[in-house]
């Protein structure tokens, strides 16, 4: 007699027990509300004619009011006892299956970087007209570069730069920690219908209607703002990973190429992962512009781990750390235009083909470009007064050491 129904709602009628199998044999269902009730066991699976998001909703959500919630694999729309309800679509999609996936593609595209890079710098120590002519077309021009800035000098994933093994040890810990606390983040992002995880609920299926509403406030306005946020905070981080993977190469098959390359790799791998999980957690959680700003700050914090563990240990051992940075600034703060060699030796070939010098010798330069080229002589003037500076304290501390144990020996005598 019920073969012909079309539309089936019995929604919050405090209905108890199971679902009889023979619902299954209502071809003609559109829609079916079993919602607000306290239905227990599995639901059959039905094929309705109507495949909008409200035409089947049962309570398959978390929390229940059992242990185990009603398992329904037909259903659109599943609810739980707070009567709140998502669609369960939403269910299928496993961040963290898609974060592994955009790690790979990540990881594919830096080592197409470097691999770019090294054919790039091959070409220009060959001279080719074809490498002149890219350099042309792209208006590419060679400009100092700093590899203990770009990965951030108060940041302790700048340690990849020096040889300390107890820097190594302490950057990869918070490399590691880092990467755990934002796993923790795109886990509770994944909508786990039988399981009460963080995913907030936004869809509301009211006792007077047939389609259910979405409750979410968040607006077009506020994921801008979160947008700003993140390219604020993030974009320098980006570029600066991608400048280091890039200038990798100009360092050969080396110690200093394998440094720079893990220093950027590293720094760029944790701030794409800080966006991927900010973005997936703010739609897992967020229902308002307010929730969507706080949470973003709140990953931010994760994301900054590296730097307030810099601040700390400037604190407790500042001179280990002070050691440590002129270390990098020795190795890496070379002159502009200078490349190294296999062995990681600063060679004067790049600048011996300075095209700025050479303008300047052939009376062709203008007055920019000679302007340039003297803040450029001034900084490595600065840099070069910088070290010398610091190489006479050095003396000077072992001069005055030096004396002291004299003094000390003298004592003794």
């Amino acid at each position: 007699k019920l073969f012909n129904l079309s539309s089936l709602r019995l929604s919050y009628n405090a209905l108890i027990g199971t679902i009889p199998d023979g619902f299954s044999n209502l071809s003609k269902l559109e829609i079916i509300h079993l919602h607000g009730n306290r239905l227990r066991g599995t639901l059959p699976i039905l094929a309705l004619n109507n495949n909008n998001e409200s035409s089947f909703i049962a309570d398959c959500g978390s929390p229940s009011d059992f242990e185990t919630p009603l398992e329904c694999p037909s259903c659109t729309m599943c609810c739980n006892t707070l009567q709140e309800c998502d669609a369960t679509k939403e269910a299928n999609v496993r961040y963290g299956i898609r974060a592994v996936y955009t790690m790979a593609a990540m990881l594919g595209f830096l080592l197409l970087v470097v691999i770019i890079s090294f054919y790039y710098r091959r070409l220009k120590k060959l001279g080719t007209r074809t490498f002149h002519s890219i350099r042309r077309f792209f208006n590419i021009e060679d400009t100092p570069y700093d590899e203990h800035d770009a990965i951030g000098r108060e940041s302790v994933y700048s340690f990849f730069l020096g040889g300390s093994v107890t820097g190594w040890i302490l950057a990869i810990l918070v490399l590691i920690t880092q990467g755990f606390c934002f796993s923790f983040f795109i886990k509770g992002s994944t909508l786990e219908l039988e399981n009460d995880k963080d995913w907030v609920y936004k869809v509301v299926c009211p006792r007077d209607s047939d389609d259910c509403r979405n409750t979410s406030d968040v607006e077009p306005l506020g994921w801008i703002y979160f947008a700003i946020i993140l390219a604020v905070h993030l974009l320098h981080d980006l570029l600066s990973g991608l400048k280091l993977l890039w200038s990798a190469s100009r360092y050969g098959l080396s110690r200093k190429s394998f440094q720079v390359f893990f220093g950027g790799f590293s720094l760029f791998f944790i701030t794409l992962l800080a966006v991927y999980t900010s973005v997936v957690y703010n739609v897992a959680i967020s229902r308002s512009n307010l929730e969507l700003i706080y949470n973003t700050v709140i990953l931010l914090f994760v994301n900054d781990i590296d730097e307030k563990l810099y601040e700390t240990l400037s604190v407790i051992n500042p001179r280990w750390l002070g050691d440590i940075t002129k270390e990098i600034d020795t190795v890496f703060c070379s002159p502009p235009h200078a490349t190294q060699d296999s062995d990681g030796n600063t060679t004067e070939e790049d600048v011996e083909d300075n095209p700025t010098l050479k303008k300047v010798k052939s009376n062709q330069a203008t007055n920019e470009e000679i302007g340039t080229l003297i803040e450029t002589i001034q900084r490595e003037r600065g840099q070069m007064e910088k070290e010398r500076a610091l190489k006479e304290e050095e003396i000077w501390l072992l001069k005055k050491e030096i004396i002291s144990i004299k003094e000390e020996m003298m004592s003794e005598r």
